[in-house]
């Protein structure tokens, strides 16, 4: 949806600059008279906002591309050597074609017109362009906001370019001049500004220098050229003498900046090496970093650690030595034998050479009394110790073939890796885990997909109920369980229930439950002897470790009645008259009792209905919902809320019940399943039949969360 109103914007803006183009070649080519004032302040402004519209397109193509300096620096040149030969072959070219317009049509000037009017836009897209990438040059990599500063320059440039105006008046010469060297302070200043050339490696810095040399010739040779009174600057000042002076002062900018930019890059040669060192090293931290979350092999990872490590410094030699039961063994060998690393390993830890605090240390090898044994000729081992949760696992060690050869950069650059290819080792081990736990993820993915499945797709629609239905999980799955049963057409049930215990566990339990009371429903009548022969069931899957409160409902939609019976589930409250009442019919739970105690204890309660009567089934997951001093949201605050909105349909009803629990505790995370089961009963009907529905709303799908 973005990237459509990016594309519909720039194609508008482009539209838009198609238009003005269209509508200043008309006006050219019929209505412009150069000889009167008006006409030629009308076509200065045409030609203003022709180039405003060309520049806001143009601006956004180049921000949505990836900037390269040594690119930006090459089009520029691209483009000056374009305008170079446009000037330098624009008498002869169109010399000529002003000759054939005039010897092929009576009405030449119209085709001399059109010809004028391409060669000048062909050089104002140009101009355009050569500022545009100035423009980014000019702020590229800068830390600071500088955008009243080159601001400022490209008013004075229109300040000067308007200054066109008055070479007719000699008196007011001044204000012209005043404004052309203000604009060339302005750009001398800017272009000291120049931040992106210390981040270029030194290959391009020397590119670079041949390049500024050649563009700032061309600079100034279009200058002269579009200054002189050439064919070309004829045409240019006479399609607009503004824009013919702003290509002058354009022309004066990238001479100075490519001037400026030639000592500037020269006097970065020196440090142009120490940069590409750095930069080298970010360039590994940033491969290494990548490879820290995508390595699965201990021995792969290993190996890009040494081998890093002789590229971020000055060795030509790396190995970890990997502390196993107190000892140190020879791990991922790089620019080295086995031999030499075990070694040098073996002179280091059992002279105990390194320091306790698993600090790093540098070793000079001319005491090594077997040196003459090692096949390369070492002089210097560096040691960085290599942590893991403030435990030391082994060692990075680097080995130089020169003297003194470890820098402090070197240093520097070894301490930083080290700390990386410690961080690489410990998420080794996470990476382990994560992976078996994304595999448990994935199982819990499907039973999730089989839980909403489970659950129903939709609350039914019927005449005399207004239904609404919402289950939030607190894990991935859940154990509570609803659903409904249309029975036949005047008898319609429904049932709650939830299973102890969270996740996958519960949520078996929660699909047999599904199979029993579907089964159940279509040949028992009795929320009570249902709920006694789905206990009968459980017998046989329920351990004493789990159980399940339930409470099941039927309504005779005939008769408008409530039987209903509970199995030590929440209070089914009814909302009647502005009051809430709880209706508690006595029992236990699910597998609490598989004997005759648990018929014993069930009741089964009638109720008649009445209109706007609201039935509330719901899972503790609401009334125990706390927020961050540990409180609980309550049936009291349960029971206001369902108050403050009974007026309201069951949709409303269960999203204000939802997003007062949800602000109640945003502090404190969810720690049971969700479930809310809303009934608003009416029963009046109008005198053409028609259900009335006050504050009704179409029924939504039921909500699995």
């Amino acid at each position: 949806m973005k990237l459509d109103m990016v594309n519909l914007k720039g194609n508008l803006k482009f539209r838009t600059f198609i238009g003005f183009t269209v509508l200043l070649f008309a006006y050219k080519l019929f209505l412009y008279n150069p000889d009167s004032w008006i006409y030629i302040l009308i076509n200065e402004l045409l030609v203003g906002i022709t180039v405003v519209s060309l520049i806001t397109y143009l601006m956004d193509l180049i921000h949505s591309r990836v900037v390269n300096p040594i690119s930006l620096v090459m089009n520029i040149g691209i483009l000056n050597a374009i305008l170079f030969f446009l000037f330098i072959l624009s008498g002869d070219i169109l010399g000529r074609l002003f000759k054939i317009a005039a010897g092929s049509l009576q009405s030449q000037g119209i085709l001399n017109n059109i010809i004028a009017f391409a060669y000048s836009y062909i050089i104002l897209g140009s101009t355009v362009i050569v500022f545009l990438i100035l423009r980014e040059l000019y702020f590229l990599k800068q830390k600071k906001s500088v955008g009243l500063y080159f601001n400022t320059m490209t008013v004075f440039f229109v300040l000067a370019s308007l200054g066109s105006f008055l070479k007719q008046i000699p008196d007011l010469d001044y204000i012209r001049d005043t404004f052309f060297i203000i604009s060339i302070l302005l750009i001398v200043v800017n272009s000291i500004k120049i931040s992106w050339i210390a981040f270029i490696v030194k290959k391009e810095k020397i590119s670079l220098l041949i390049l500024s040399v050649l563009i700032s010739i061309l600079f100034v040779v279009n200058l002269v050229n579009s200054a002189s009174q050439s064919s070309n600057s004829q045409i240019l000042s006479a399609f607009s003498p503004v824009m013919s002076q702003f290509l002058t002062m354009l022309m004066i900018y990238g001479a100075i900046y490519f001037s400026i930019l030639f000592f500037t890059t020269l006097f970065h040669i020196p440090t142009a090496e120490a940069f590409d060192r750095k930069a080298k090293e970010v360039t590994f931290l940033q491969y290494f970093s990548k490879l820290i979350t995508q390595s699965t092999d201990f021995k792969e990872l290993a190996s890009t650690v040494t081998d890093i490590t002789t590229k971020v410094s000055s060795a030509q030699a790396a190995w970890i030595a990997w502390k196993e039961n107190d000892e140190y063994k020879t791990i991922a060998v790089k620019g080295i034998g086995y031999y030499d690393s075990n070694l040098l390993t073996d002179f280091i830890f059992k002279k105990k050479l390194y320091n306790e605090e698993g600090k790093s240390f540098f070793i000079d090898l001319k005491s090594l009394k077997n040196k003459p044994q090692l096949s390369e000729n070492f002089c210097s081992v560096a040691c960085e110790p290599l942590r893991t949760h403030d435990e030391l696992k082994g060692y990075l060690m680097a080995a130089a073939k020169a003297d003194n050869v470890f820098d402090e950069e070197d240093k520097n650059a070894m301490d930083t890796f080290s700390d990386y290819a410690s961080l690489a080792i410990e998420n080794y081990r996470l990476l382990e885990e994560s992976i078996e736990k994304e595999r448990m993820e994935k199982e819990l993915d499907v039973a999730r997909e089989i839980q909403r499945k489970i659950l129903p797709a939709q609350s039914p629609i019927l005449d005399k109920l207004n239904i609404s239905s919402l289950f939030i999980p607190a894990f991935e799955v859940g154990g509570d369980y609803y659903d409904f049963f249309e029975i036949d057409k005047d008898k319609f049930g429904f049932v709650i229930a939830d299973v102890s215990g969270k996740g996958i566990s519960a949520a078996f339990i929660m699909a047999e439950i599904k199979g029993i009371f579907e089964s159940l429903s279509k040949t028992i009548q009795s929320p009570k002897d249902i709920l006694i022969k789905a206990n009968e069931i459980l017998k046989r899957t329920l351990d004493r470790k789990n159980f399940v409160s339930a409470a099941y409902g039927l309504i005779n939609l005939k008769e408008e009645t409530l039987s209903i019976a509970r199995a030590g589930h929440c209070p089914i409250l009814l909302i009647r008259n502005n009051v809430a009442e709880s209706i508690r019919p006595s029992g236990i739970g699910l597998g609490l009792d598989f004997g005759p105690n648990f018929s014993d204890s069930l009741d089964e309660k009638i109720i008649k209905l009445e209109d706007n009567d609201i039935l509330v089934l719901y899972t503790d997951g609401i009334t125990e919902a706390k927020n961050s001093m540990l409180e609980d949201f309550g049936t009291k605050h349960f029971e206001e809320v369902l108050l403050e909105n009974s007026g309201k349909n069951a949709d409303e009803i269960s999203g204000r019940v939802i997003g007062e629990v949800t602000l109640f505790s945003q502090n404190n995370p969810q720690h049971d399943d969700i479930t809310l089961v809303i009934l608003k009963w009416k029963q009046k009907l109008k005198n053409d039949g028609v259900q009335e529905w006050q504050n009704s709303a179409p029924q939504l799908k039921t909500q699995v969360m």
